[in-house]
């Protein structure tokens, strides 16, 4: 476990550093909201898709496949518990702040964020079984997530969720673990190359839109209230209950990092879209993003003491 923590600090400097990159380029201009979309499409359908099939292009034995379900199961009892929570501690906040405030709540940035830093830190096992963590939090977002703000849209659920790219991959990663096949050759080193593009273009646009954040909301409540629960309390809390449970240790690692990563990235486009408030989501997801290169290390250094 100590490799473990050593590995998260040496990964936090990195991503912190392509973090500085994205905030200086974006202060150059050479990240603009006209090309951005550009760089996020890249990522969200190319690198991130990538990233998730490498992790199944390897034998996978049973002990992965129990873990899996498992960590799925984690992963939307996360969701409720902290969604419940949610309801209880923001039921006073405007309508508009709300419904950015139970979003944030629930989900987490476990997939721009948490993939990278899994991948970094507790290689392909530790993706395949971030991967399957996902798949729960991605039908509650367009689903549950989008309730928040509106009515869903007709036909969102199929496209945002089972047509994603990366549940796509899902369904290509199951039929190589039922057939014990393998991408062979050439064609498999291009993926796991294209999959590793994942992290430091994640943290360059997470970098560029710290470079536009409005550093008066560090002295907002809420959204320092909303950082806590986010990236320690709920963590710990899951770390508790897992321990106790006699959980497997490296199911356990990625279920607690990921539930201690920053607020979901996309909880400010929701807002936009939707009608809550998009300067406050925007800051829920800057103040949780910068104040996660600290805790994140804390938070593995923390498991390690349970």
């Amino acid at each position: 476990m100590n490799g473990i923590v050593s590995r998260m600090i040496d990964t936090q400097l990195l991503l912190f550093l392509y973090m500085l990159c994205g905030f200086i380029v974006s202060r150059l201009n050479i990240i603009r909201e006209d090309n951005r979309g550009v760089l996020v499409r890249l990522l969200m359908d190319v690198a991130m898709p990538m990233m998730v099939l490498n992790a199944f292009n390897k034998p996978t034995s049973r002990e992965e496949i129990l873990s899996s379900l498992w960590v799925m199961a984690v992963a939307f009892a996360g969701c409720a518990v902290t969604g419940l929570i949610g309801r209880f501690l923001w039921r006073n906040q405007s309508a508009s702040r709300y419904k950015v405030l139970m979003y944030a709540s629930m989900f987490s940035n476990a997939g721009n964020a948490g993939l990278p830093i899994i991948s970094l830190v507790l290689g392909q096992s530790g993706v395949f079984l971030a991967s399957m963590y996902l798949i729960p939090p991605r039908i509650l977002q367009w689903t549950v997530g989008v309730g928040f703000f509106v009515k869903p849209e007709k036909g969102s659920w199929v496209k945002n969720v089972l047509l994603n790219p990366m549940v796509v991959m899902i369904y290509i990663g199951a039929v190589l673990m039922i057939t014990n096949w393998q991408i062979p050759g050439v064609f498999g080193t291009a993926i796991a190359n294209l999959g590793s593009m994942t992290a430091p273009l994640s943290m360059i646009l997470i970098g560029a839109t710290l470079a536009h954040m409005n550093w008066r909301m560090l002295l907002d409540g809420s959204v320092l209230l909303t950082s806590f629960l986010r990236l320690i309390a709920f963590p710990m809390l899951f770390c508790a209950a897992l321990k106790a449970a006699g959980f497997d240790q490296m199911a356990l690692c990625v279920c607690v990092l990921l539930l201690a990563m920053p607020v979901a990235s996309n909880t400010a486009a929701m807002a936009e879209r939707y009608g809550g408030d998009t300067r406050f989501a925007s800051a829920c997801v800057s103040v949780s993003t910068l104040l996660s290169v600290v805790t994140v290390p804390l938070i593995t250094w923390l498991i390690q003491q349970f």
